[in-house]
């Protein structure tokens, strides 16, 4: 039996795992001056778990040149700002777009560099995932750093409560070199608002999504009213906060919305995205124009009653559809009840309607507040006890 001391095997793994990021971090580059606070450093955490295959996937996908000495000299006016990136632990898509979209908008409120967190697992699996494949022009906006912990000044902001808007600007006059802002979710259009022509060109879908997305009308309907209807079920059906898409208030809402348009347009289709088909289907049985590609169902049937006094429209539900084909989609849509991001990237001239949260069991009204969440022009959507549609 080999028999190791414990010290030593501990002193030889932070080494290691010191050097290998040394290695890595050194390829990064398009702004990625990661070094340039390694002299500072007068403790590395002592964790002997490196998430390399990430990290060296995520460089290896970008620009690589040689890192220019200056990069590792020291700016005395070069302050940074983090947020703690709760999302990207597990959280789903939009969630971690909040974030890191608000730690642009915040940075550039408070005129300082956005950086994330490099020696954090969850951070780079999440860019490699989610984020890069996705949007590569998002990834360029921040720079990718090793500060120690011992260099950050960390404060609480938009603590606990999701959708409440903590103005970042009372943090101006903060004098220390690198903030962390600790918080969850920064769910606010008021954090990036003032970005949102950049966010369109950073989100921009890629050549292939625009091709996918312009192959869900056919040529015929090129010329109808489009609207979107977006529903989520999944994960809301079952985690305990959320409530999923309502049936009754899906269907009434499209209804409501194709009669106030069909006063100017007569042909409306309605384009139906979300992460249950099944359920779309079930909900838009009797317009469903493409229904012969659906799936067979293999969840209980939803026992939907259609209603009677519908006006006439087509409902196309898109196939084998991904996030990116749905945001640029969205682009193309002139009137759209759609989910948050997919809205607030919509085609300039696109109407938003929404749901009153008021009027659903969703706890994330006791988090929220709605002025901070929803853009004031905004169209918010109510239901009559008679079950008639109303706008406010």
């Amino acid at each position: 039996m080999i028999r190791y001391n414990t010290n030593n095997l501990m002193s030889l793994c932070v080494a290691v795992g010191i050097l290998a990021n040394i290695y890595i971090v050194t390829r990064l580059t398009i702004g990625f001056k990661i070094l340039e606070d390694f002299p500072q450093i007068q403790e590395f955490p002592s964790r002997c778990v490196i998430d390399e295959d990430y990290f060296l996937s995520f460089v290896e996908s970008r620009r690589v040149t040689e890192l220019k000495e200056k990069v590792f000299l020291k700016n005395n006016n070069d302050k940074t700002v983090q947020l703690k990136l709760f999302a990207f632990q597990s959280a789903g898509l939009g969630n971690k777009l909040f974030e890191i979209i608000s730690l642009l908008g915040i940075a550039n409120s408070l005129q300082r560099r956005p950086v994330i967190d490099a020696t954090i697992p969850s951070n780079i699996r999440s860019l490699h995932k989610s984020i890069q494949p996705l949007f590569p022009k998002l990834v360029e906006q921040f720079d990718l750093k090793m500060i120690p912990a011992s260099s950050v000044s960390s404060h609480q902001m938009n603590w606990v409560k999701c959708c409440i808007f903590d103005d970042p600007k009372k943090m101006l006059n903060r004098s220390e070199q690198h903030l962390m802002l600790n918080g969850h979710y920064f769910q606010s259009f008021k954090y990036f608002h003032h970005l949102r022509s950049e966010i369109r060109e950073w989100l921009a879908p890629s050549k292939m999504a625009k091709l996918a997305a312009e192959t869900v009308l056919t040529s015929e309907l090129k010329e109808d009213l489009i609207i979107c209807t977006h529903i989520r079920r999944g994960d809301f059906q079952t985690d305990g906060v959320h409530q999923p898409s309502d049936p009754n208030f899906t269907r009434a809402a499209t209804d409501f919305l194709v009669k106030h348009y069909q006063k100017w347009h007569y042909r409306t289709t309605v384009v139906v995205f979300g992460n249950d088909v099944n359920f779309s289907k079930a909900v838009f049985e009797d317009r469903v124009s493409n229904s012969s590609v659906i799936p067979n169902r293999t969840t209980p049937p939803l026992n939907f009653p259609i209603p009677e006094n519908s006006p006439k429209y087509s409902v196309i539900l898109p196939q084998n559809s991904t996030p990116e084909n749905d945001l640029a989609f969205s682009r193309q849509a002139p009137s759209s009840t759609f989910g948050w991001w997919l809205s607030y990237l919509a085609k300039r001239s696109a109407v938003v309607y929404y749901r009153d949260i008021r009027e659903t069991k969703d706890k994330v009204i006791n988090d929220m507040n709605p002025n901070d969440f929803y853009p004031p022009e905004w169209i918010k959507l109510g239901t009559r006890p008679n079950g008639d549609i109303f706008k406010f």
